[in-house]
C-alpha cells in the first residue's frame, strides 16, 4: 500500500530527475529562441557556456579567475569555456596595456545577441514559475518554503 509520503517521495526523486535532464532541455529552448531572432552561428552552446557569456555581459573585461570564484567552476573549465567561445566568436579575449600576464574576456556582437536571448528566455522561465507559486495561498507557500529549506538542509 502506498502512503502519501511514498507518493510525494516519488514525486520528489522524478524532480529531481527531472533537474538532472533540464539542461538538454534548456538548451534546446534556448536554440529555438535563437534561431527565432536569426542567432544560428552559436546553437550548440552549453549550459556552462551560456552562464559565462551572461556573466561576461554583465562585467566588462573580466578574468577567468573571478568567474571561475563566480560561478563555482574551476579555472581549467572557465579556460576550456572560454576557448570554446573564442572559436565560435562569441567572444574575444585581450590584454590590458601594462599587464601582459591576466586575459580578459569581452562579448561580441553575437555574444551579445546571444545574452539577450538567455536573458529573455530567463525572464520567460522565471515567470511562469512564478505564477505557479503565486497560485498557492500564503499558508501553503509557508509549507512549499518550510519542506523546502528542510530539504535543502538534508543535502
Amino acid at each position: 500500500m502506498t502512503t502519501e509520503t511514498d507518493t510525494i517521495f516519488l514525486q520528489l526523486l522524478k524532480l529531481m530527475s527531472t533537474v538532472y535532464q533540464r539542461h538538454d532541455r534548456v538548451r534546446c529552448r534556448l536554440q529555438d529562441v535563437m534561431r527565432e531572432k536569426g542567432i544560428s552561428d552559436a546553437c550548440d552552446l552549453t549550459v556552462h557556456e551560456c552562464r559565462v557569456i551572461r556573466y561576461i555581459g554583465e562585467h566588462d573585461a573580466t578574468n577567468a579567475i573571478t568567474m571561475a570564484s563566480s560561478l563555482g567552476i574551476s579555472r581549467g573549465g572557465i579556460s576550456k569555456i572560454c576557448a570554446r567561445l573564442i572559436a565560435k566568436k562569441v567572444i574575444t579575449s585581450h590584454q590590458m596595456d601594462g599587464n601582459r600576464k591576466e586575459i580578459f574576456y569581452r562579448l561580441t556582437h553575437l555574444g551579445s545577441e546571444i545574452r539577450d536571448s538567455h536573458m529573455e528566455f530567463n525572464r520567460n522561465a522565471e515567470n511562469d514559475c512564478r505564477s505557479i507559486i503565486d497560485s498557492y495561498s500564503p499558508q501553503q507557500k509557508d509549507v512549499i518554503m518550510d519542506f523546502l529549506l528542510r530539504l535543502e538542509g538534508l543535502l
